[in-house]
């Protein structure tokens, strides 16, 4: 993850057994970031989601440019993003 007011919390495989994985950060700083994060795998798709992993709407999506995804962070948000692998 590019960015230094982005604190990466979480990278795991989802909890429904699917082979996506999980990634969670946030902006620690108290301002607005944007940051890129780059998958060490090929991106099929990508959900943001809440923290249970459920689909959220409404919430604009990362930019996409193949594996690498732009977000912008308002101050101390919390992001929440499921990478479906091809």
């Amino acid at each position: 993850m590019d960015g230094d007011a982005v604190v990466v919390t979480v990278v795991k495989l989802a909890d429904d057994g699917s082979g996506d994985v999980v990634v969670r950060f946030h902006e620690a700083h108290g301002g607005r970031a944007r940051a890129a994060l780059t998958a060490g795998f090929r991106v099929a798709d990508v959900t943001v989601t809440d923290l249970l992993e459920r689909p959220l709407d409404g919430r604009e999506p990362p930019v996409r440019d193949g594996d690498r995804l732009t977000v912008r962070l308002r101050p101390f948000e919390l992001t929440t993003l499921r990478l479906r692998r091809c």
